[in-house]
């Protein structure tokens, strides 16, 4: 299947990588939802995690694009539809709407432990954060994909380039790709990286659609990044809840995941220097837990 992968990154507690992999023929399914939020909402900003600071309209969309990008992770509904919420309401309560319709993304959550900082000076930064998600790519849909379910990457659109000090480098990120199994593949098209802007209101950005695939992208890594590690915000609680189900699955292990319609959808692991030597483990964090918290959907 051909996919279209959106990266973005978070910088507490370690560099991570946040990899959005959305199917070609299923992409505007997403984006529907997508669109429909920002109109239930009248929103048109720039969705960003770290802009939410209390429960407003910039919550609620958050949150619901944390809804939407959880619920595209689905890779099989098991008999019944999947809740979302999308901000309409009708005489002030919230109208819950199904998610029907496979999209069958995958989401790569890849952390350097360490935040770049015991990687050789040889690499200027930008090589480094490619160094270390070629890494995490790798790793990340040879674990997710299968001669069943093949991995073949079209387009790859990063949040901007302007913090790397340059454009992204095919060569170190694409070029550099060895002993691939067989079921996993990146497109050799000149133009495949886009690294323009991701906020839709600049006149340097992408696409709109890729830049709202972006922002969900940013949603997701800040959501799952702040549920593995030790931070403590009662919004931030709130806001991630959506995202909490699939994190307890998953670190309750492999046979825990194969009985969950997030079976295979999601990779997370870390990475680190041990001694000049690469180490990769998967994540020690325990889940965030919060006193009275309650389920949004």
């Amino acid at each position: 299947m051909d996919y279209y992968l959106y990266h973005d990154e978070s910088k507490k507690h370690g560099y991570w990588h946040g990899m959005l992999l959305v199917p070609k023929e299923t992409r505007h399914i997403l984006l529907q939802k997508i669109q429909e939020i920002r109109e239930n909402n009248r929103f048109e900003h720039v969705v960003n995690f770290k802009n939410v600071k209390k429960k407003n309209r910039v919550f609620y969309t958050n949150n619901s694009f944390l809804q939407v990008g959880i619920a595209a992770l689905v890779q099989n509904f098991k008999g019944s539809k999947y809740p979302i919420y999308l901000g309409k309401r009708t005489k002030g309560d919230k109208d819950y709407e199904f998610f029907e319709d496979m999209v069958g993304a995958k989401f790569i959550l890849f952390r350097e432990r360490d935040n770049l900082k015991e990687m050789s000076d040889i690499l200027d930064y930008g090589g480094k954060v490619e160094t270390t998600m070629r890494m995490g790519l790798k790793g990340g849909i040879h674990f997710l994909g299968d001669e069943n379910n093949p991995i073949n990457i079209n387009r790859i659109h990063f949040d901007g380039h302007e913090h790397y000090q340059r454009n992204v480098d095919p060569e170190r990120l694409i070029e550099r790709f060895t002993d691939m199994r067989s079921y996993c593949s990146i497109s050799n098209s000149e133009n495949i990286i886009d690294d323009r802007s991701s906020k839709h209101d600049q006149d340097n950005s992408q696409d709109y659609d890729d830049c709202q695939l972006l922002q969900l992208t940013d949603v997701m890594v800040g959501s799952f990044r702040y549920l593995l590690t030790p931070e403590s915000n009662e919004v931030y609680h709130e806001l991630t809840m959506p995202a909490k189900k699939i994190v307890e699955r998953y670190l309750k292990g492999k046979a825990r995941m194969q009985n969950s319609r997030w079976n295979n959808s999601i990779s997370i692991s870390e990475c680190y220097l041990e001694n000049g030597n690469w180490q990769f483990e998967t994540l020690d964090f325990q889940l965030q837990e919060a006193d009275n918290q309650q389920e949004l959907f």
